[in-house]
């Protein structure tokens, strides 16, 4: 497969989603890891109900990790920039000036067994 491919299929989800640019991962967690990295995060804010890939990525970026009760609905803010939206599937549903990390996982709405995307409008990050 092809770089054509890849990008092909980003530009589809970014148009769906109605982000401006959609970066393929090989997961949404790493996805994830990816966002917080890219913006230097020192503590991000989880449901005490989320998968546990999450909490273990602060461990993993040793940052401080706060834990809070919500009940959420397809997405869920870690820090003001960064979206965990990992069960979310809603055309138009990307929320500007953010990084959102959706999932391809198997149980998912795109069931590719393994994958995610970050959508962003930040070119620069794309």
């Amino acid at each position: 497969m092809g770089f054509e491919v890849v990008t092909k299929f980003e530009n589809k989800l970014a148009e769906f989603f109605g982000s401006p640019y959609a970066v393929a991962t090989d997961c949404c967690t790493h996805g994830v890891e990816l966002c917080l990295r890219y913006e230097g995060v020192n503590h991000i804010t989880v449901p005490k109900r989320t998968y546990l890939s999450i909490p273990f990525l602060a461990n993993k970026l040793q940052i401080n990790l706060h834990w809070k009760n919500e009940n959420w609905v397809d997405y869920y803010y870690l820090t003001d920039t960064v979206i965990d939206a990992a069960v979310l599937w809603k055309e138009n549903s990307y929320i500007p000036g953010t990084f959102m990390n959706i999932s391809f996982q198997f149980q998912k709405h795109l069931s590719l067994g393994r994958g995610g995307i970050i959508l962003t409008d930040d070119k620069e990050a794309a």
